[in-house]
């Protein structure tokens, strides 16, 4: 009974301390991140749900010091947002480094 508790304990401590991970993530890439405006050259709409979100796959690219940028990666936007992000259609971001991206959609 007490490997059960420990477990359970661990696992909400966890579960906490991930979401805590995520918002810190995403206040540092709006606080520290550039302003970018970056050209969809491929998206995979991978899965959708009830909420309203859908998974894609994505591939984006910009110049920048005249050498083309090329950022590949995964994220779940709205259902509401996702007609914006389309092959060929160039969309704002805000941008850490390439595993520390966020599509900025409030324009």
């Amino acid at each position: 009974m007490i490997f059960v508790v420990i477990i359970s304990a661990v696992l909400i401590v966890g579960s906490i301390a991930y979401i805590v991970h995520l918002f810190h993530r995403d206040q540092e890439i709006r606080s520290k991140g550039r302003d970018i405006r970056a050209l969809v050259e491929d998206v995979r709409y991978i899965s959708s749900n009830d909420g309203g979100s859908a998974n894609i796959k994505y591939r984006l690219s910009w110049h920048e010091d005249g050498v083309v940028k090329q950022v590949e990666g995964s994220d779940t936007i709205s259902a509401f947002c996702s007609s914006k992000v389309q092959k060929g259609c160039e969309i704002d971001i805000k941008y850490l480094d390439d595993d520390h991206i966020l599509f900025v959609f409030d324009k």
